[in-house]
């Protein structure tokens, strides 16, 4: 099975890299972390922890003697645990009720701060009881109350803890009717810097960077202006905090410019560093557990991870005059960093040839080396597959960029299938994807697989992204079947071998094309937006999210949100249709399946089937069961292959 890299930390020193390796158990259809430590210049790599399950977040004492991480070792949630980075046995810190966040250390030490999750009505310890209690009634007062991957969350706050390492006694830090999470300790470890909601009925992640006096307790806000504001980190001198953030504290959700804000620290005006860089800085999925900008020994600059092209590079920006220049660049898609200031950086990245792998650099981006090969022996297991950037002429005015994927010996035109991505302010790119593994394996198989980024895509600056909005599918269908025109005129694509796939808005877009094309021959439809209006009341980023794509409330542009509903458009679908949906899904919930499942089979003109994945969150093809992750794409093989192919 394939091994991936999600975290690193690298040693105050620089001479030692944490990593989690994760991959798949198999026979419990499962995953499995465990972390291992490499030196950055010479010697062995060392399987650090060797836990029953998973263990992750790895985070060094300032002083580089001590490892802290996150372990579910003993059953139950996650907690904090502490080894000696000379090895041994690790000691349990905390024993919270709910799942622990990643420890934070305090500059001498001593203690590690974290956020957890605290229950407004505590689930009661007997186990009769406690089934009771899961079943009691769920008064719901705030519009934000659940969130994919986690389910129902209007139970609870997230709030800061810390916990002494030598008695580990744990103190609740923060309180109140919000949730605080992303800490980071000031250099003099009096202060703590985090991100708050602000709470209100109808918000949706509103936060703000506050500040905690460690002692007293006391807590203050320092932005209001930053949107969403998250991922505090301090400047080396303490007078400075650097974060993420939206240009506004917007009530619409969706824009995919994420800026690097920098605020004094005890309060005043806001930043906008990057505001003449136009690109996004890259957040991970939970946008709170993104480590925050890295700041330079000399407090001159941050280091931060931004999309740039189908890429994602290491950019820094200069405090003084907010100009930025790339530190680690390439045809690759960096997805994870830590920096020991004026020593190293140690990322996580992936390309084309390799899903995942080690990195180390100077601090000026030079004297890069590759720290690990973790897929070599399986991916010589595999039939070669080229894969490449391709430039494409847009019907609206300019140029596309796309990716082929296809056999790395090609003969005639061959069968091809667009591969729609989300977002719709994601975007394809230089990597190699393990929730997409269907397009090698079709590739391996003769198949031409392009995976273009339309108007509306990330990466290619603000407007470009912003082009979509209220256009969905109206302005974007021209382009996928403008590049599938110009790879029909090239001999690369059969046009009597179609196919379309996506996911989430690729669900969205395939959903509309087939409605509004008969060029396909095979559709595959996943975890889709079918019905605008049912998507506000129904996903958990619906009554924010919906506003800021379609241009307007719904009461307002409610045209707008039945126009580009593609349940709408059933009865022309003439396309054989797969539909894949999690049935936890809260993002894209799957009555949108349901919607246009019923939709179809009342036409009655295609053959059209619903596959139900029991328990899978929208990010179920990158996080979910593993099984369904193999069945997930072993269905989207089978379908095209059986519709589309003359074979």
């Amino acid at each position: 099975a394939f091994k991936t890299i999600p975290e690193v930390d690298i040693s105050p020193d620089g001479t030692r890299v944490a990593y989690v390796v994760t991959w798949i158990d198999t026979a419990k259809d499962e995953y499995r972390s465990t972390i291992h430590i490499a030196p950055t210049e010479r010697g062995a790599t060392v399987e650090f922890t060797r836990g029953p399950t998973r263990d992750s977040a790895p985070r060094w004492s300032d002083d580089g003697t001590q490892l802290a991480f996150l372990s579910d070792r003993e059953g139950g949630e996650r907690q904090l645990y502490v080894m000696s980075a000379r090895g041994g046995e690790p000691r349990r810190l905390t024993s919270m009720p709910s799942h622990a966040g990643p420890g934070s250390w305090s500059p001498d030490g001593t203690r590690i701060a974290f956020s957890a999750r605290v229950w407004l009505d505590p689930p009661p310890d007997d186990a009769g009881a406690r089934e009771r209690w899961k079943q009691r009634p769920r008064h719901v007062t705030k519009a934000q109350y659940k969130t994919d991957g986690e389910g129902y969350t209007f139970d609870g706050r997230s709030h800061l803890f810390i916990v002494d390492i030598a008695t580990g006694e744990t103190t609740q830090l923060t309180d109140g009717d919000f949730d605080d999470a992303a800490e980071s300790w000031s250099p003099d470890g009096r202060q703590i810097a985090f991100s708050r909601t602000r709470g209100g009925r109808s918000e949706y992640s509103s936060r703000d960077i506050c500040v905690v006096d460690v002692t007293t307790r006391a807590a203050r806000r320092i932005t209001e202006t930053v949107g969403r504001a998250t991922s505090p980190t301090w400047s080396p001198d303490g007078t400075m905090i650097a974060c993420y953030g939206y240009d506004a504290q917007d009530p619409g959700l969706g824009d995919p410019m994420v800026r690097v804000w920098t605020v004094p620290s005890r309060g005043g005006q806001p930043r906008r560093l990057t505001e003449r860089y136009d690109r996004g800085a890259m957040l991970l999925p939970v946008a709170t557990d993104t480590p925050g900008p890295m700041w330079s020994r000399d407090n001159a600059s941050v280091t931060f991870i931004a999309g740039d092209h189908g890429n994602a590079h290491l950019v820094r920006a200069v405090i003084s005059d907010g100009s930025t220049s790339v530190v680690v660049g390439g045809e690759r898609q960096v997805t994870f960093a830590s920096g020991a200031p004026g020593s190293g950086i140690a990322f996580a990245a992936g390309d084309l040839a390799a899903p995942s792998d080690l990195y180390v650099t100077a601090w000026d981006g030079t004297r890069e080396r590759r720290l690990t090969q973790l897929n070599k022996e399986v991916l010589t297991q595999l039939a070669p597959v080229h894969g490449e950037r391709r430039t494409f002429t847009n019907p609206h005015g300019g140029t596309l960029e796309g990716w082929l994927f296809m056999p790395a010996e090609r003969r005639g035109a061959s069968p091809l299938l667009v591969d729609i991505h989300g977002g719709p302010q994601s975007f394809t790119g230089n990597v190699f994807s393990l929730s997409y593994f269907y397009r090698y394996v079709l590739a391996s198989r003769g198949w031409v697989v392009l995976a273009l980024n339309p108007t509306g895509s990330n990466s290619y600056g603000r407007e470009f992204a912003y082009g979509i909005r209220a256009k969905w599918g109206e302005h974007d269908l021209a382009e996928h079947l403008a590049a599938v025109d110009q790879l029909v005129a090239a001999g690369i694509a059969d046009p009597d071998r179609l196919a379309v796939a996506g996911y989430s808005y690729g669900g969205f877009m395939t959903s509309w094309a087939i409605g509004h094309t008969d060029r396909f021959k095979a559709a595959v439809v996943g975890a889709p937006v079918t019905n605008q209006e049912s998507f506000f009341g129904t996903s958990d980023i619906g009554m924010w999210f919906a506003p800021w794509e379609m241009g307007g409330d719904i009461t307002g542009a409610r045209e707008t949100f039945r126009r580009l509903s593609p349940v709408n458009y059933v009865d022309k679908v003439t396309t054989p249709t797969l539909i894949l949906h999690g049935e936890a899904d809260e993002r894209c919930p799957i009555g949108q399946a349901e919607e246009l499942f019923a939709g179809l089979v009342a036409a009655g003109k295609v053959p059209t089937e619903l596959v139900r994945y029991p328990g899978g969150s929208h990010m179920f093809i990158a996080q979910g069961r593993p099984s369904h992750r193999v069945d997930f794409n072993r269905r989207v093989v089978d379908w095209v292959t059986r519709h589309a192919s003359r074979d």
